[in-house]
């Protein structure tokens, strides 16, 4: 029978404390961070929402002396440009199915 031969075993370094994985990021400020997310909130806030703009746009011609026949043309248009340009081709048909019935309900709550 042979002996057996032990190894020596190599030996280890300490972790480098550069190379340690904290558990836990550290709860610290970060200014630059902190300014850039209140700079874009505040964008976010101070930027008009389209659909709000043409509402009250659309009041507004209401309320003028604008000729009507060309408002509800232009309102058309502007449905038939949204439908054909924005909503995806196998989804446009069922849309303007909805647009329809929609307008057919809208005018019925006002006794049309």
């Amino acid at each position: 029978m042979s002996a057996k031969v032990d190894k020596p075993r190599p030996t280890l370094l300490p972790p480098h404390p550069s190379t340690r994985h904290p558990g836990v990021m550290p709860d610290r400020p970060f200014p630059a961070v902190d300014a850039l997310i209140r700079r874009v909130q505040r964008v976010a806030a101070e930027r008009p929402d389209p659909t709000h703009i043409l509402a009250e746009v659309i009041s507004m011609i209401g309320a003028s002396e604008a000729d009507p026949y060309v408002v509800l043309g232009v309102l058309m248009e502007g449905a038939a440009h949204m439908v054909a340009h924005h909503i995806p081709t196998e989804r446009q048909a069922a849309t303007t199915a909805e647009l329809v019935k929609l307008l057919r309900l809208r005018l019925k709550a006002h006794g049309l």
